[in-house]
């Protein structure tokens, strides 16, 4: 039988207690770095400030393009980002970029709606949303 110090207990407390602080429970999923439409219908936690971007596929040679079509402005800014071809023929797809921003804690529902725009709703072919949580 191996005797333990007090030393030799405390260091192992505190490595267990530093291991156990960079855990993350299940309850505070973080928002992943980049979202996509696999993470449409979905609630997705964030902290003020942070941002997150999303990517969603689009081929602008169609008329149909993303846009926001609700969330609260008080809580998250949206920045559309380029447009990033992933295809090597003329009029292929690709996909665009959003930078969500986190400005203030609360919960809303970002939604977007790919569509042509000067044709109005009634052009609408697909729908996107993720709820937001977002905390101080």
């Amino acid at each position: 039988m191996v005797a333990s110090s007090p030393r030799l207990v405390a260091v192992t407390l505190a490595a267990l207690m530093s291991a156990d602080a960079m855990l993350v429970s299940p309850t505070e999923a973080r928002m992943p770095s980049v979202l996509t439409s696999a993470d449409n219908g979905k609630t997705v936690d964030l902290r003020v400030g942070e941002e997150a971007t999303l990517r969603l596929p689009e081929n602008p040679s169609t008329g149909y393009r993303w846009a926001v079509d609700a969330a609260d402005p008080n809580l998250v800014d949206f920045e559309q980002g380029n447009y990033v071809s992933t295809s090597n023929s003329v009029g292929g797809g690709g996909e665009v970029q959003w930078l969500i921003k986190a400005k203030a804690p609360g919960a809303t529902e970002a939604k977007f709606k790919r569509w042509r725009p000067w044709e109005g709703d009634g052009s609408v072919v697909e729908r996107y949303a993720v709820t937001l949580r977002i905390s101080p």
